[in-house]
């Protein structure tokens, strides 16, 4: 029974309408979509990229599944002729949200033993039959949500996610930068592999923002960096069609290593994917460990606009 009564909580227009992800399961995290496709089909051996997070280890080693690092070309697509066996799964990551038709056509050639991580393409909408999941936290400001989609089992009436810590959130709101950022660090320590359901906070935050809005913000950010830095970008993907998936980022692979500090005092602040994997225990991968030490995955989300995309392209050529 609902309380009648008593003071307010945080005013968060409902909205109409289906969301984005309508058909999808909502759940906790991308993480915790990637567990339930693992207790699902209980594979045998999972093959995925050595350049990918410690994150998405975390439900392979709570459900003891065996994995098989493999090395990816240049486009950032798997290398060599490894393929899935019976019982096994591979997944493929659709690399800062730009290789959605690839991703997709994998697939559907093999939506039985593929698995798409778009945690990096939010909006790359799944389908029923095949397995794939994203992350809202990596393009929203919701303290949880992830979206799954495939043949899952033992997903109806799952509990929401323990507690919705929004203090990170909030803090960045308030312009605290600092707080918000210890704050954040430690949100998501906090954040499980346990397959729970995304909270009413996160659901309601989704459902009342301007995702399309959003979209078309991304995409023109993406196109203004490209026409501004791509002559320089060493990166082997093909970027000049990918604004129309509004990525998570603009992927810029300079010809040298880059400092990231030296960015930060032109007030640009650029993440490393991913810190850990330079020093993975794992023989090979030195293309891999490289990309990690060097790509720039360049803001370009919906907070931004033109201006903000020169200060970011001005800032990148004083430090090259």
């Amino acid at each position: 029974m609902t309380a009648i009564g008593g003071f307010l909580p945080l005013e968060i227009a409902a909205a109409g309408g289906e969301g984005c992800h309508a058909g999808a399961v909502a759940l906790a995290s991308g993480r915790a979509c990637w567990h339930v496709v693992l207790r699902t089909c209980r594979p045998s051996r999972v093959l995925l990229p050595f350049y990918i997070c410690d994150a998405v280890l975390q439900p392979l080693t709570a459900t003891r599944t065996p994995i098989e690092f493999y090395p990816l070309t240049e486009a950032f697509l798997p290398a060599g002729e490894r393929q899935p066996a019976a019982g096994e799964l591979m997944l493929i990551v659709n690399y800062f949200g730009v290789l959605s038709p690839v991703v997709e056509a994998r697939s559907r050639a093999d939506a039985g033993r593929v698995v798409v991580d778009d945690t990096q393409a939010f909006f790359r909408r799944g389908r029923p039959d095949a397995w794939s999941f994203n992350s809202a936290r990596k393009f929203f400001g919701v303290p949880d949500g992830g979206f799954l989609y495939g043949p899952a089992t033992d997903v109806d009436g799952l509990p929401p996610v323990d507690g919705t810590d929004c203090a990170h959130l909030l803090a960045r709101l308030a312009g605290d930068d600092d707080h918000a950022l210890e704050q954040f660090r430690r949100h998501e320590a906090r954040i499980g592999i346990e397959p729970r359901a995304m909270s009413v906070v996160a659901t309601r935050l989704l459902g009342a923002t301007d995702i399309e809005w959003a979209r078309r913000r991304r995409q023109a950010n993406f196109d203004s960096l490209h026409r501004l830095l791509g002559p320089l970008n060493t990166i082997g993907l093909s970027l000049g069609d990918a604004a129309a998936d509004a990525p998570m980022c603009y992927p810029f692979l300079p010809a040298a290593e880059v400092d990231r500090a030296a960015l930060a005092r032109f007030g640009v602040f650029v993440p490393t994917f991913w810190p850990e994997v330079p020093d993975r225990d794992a023989p090979g991968f030195e293309w891999e460990r490289q990309i990690a030490r060097r790509l720039l995955p360049l803001p370009i989300d919906h907070r931004y606009g033109p201006c903000d995309m020169d200060t970011v392209s001005r800032a990148l050529l004083q430090v090259l």
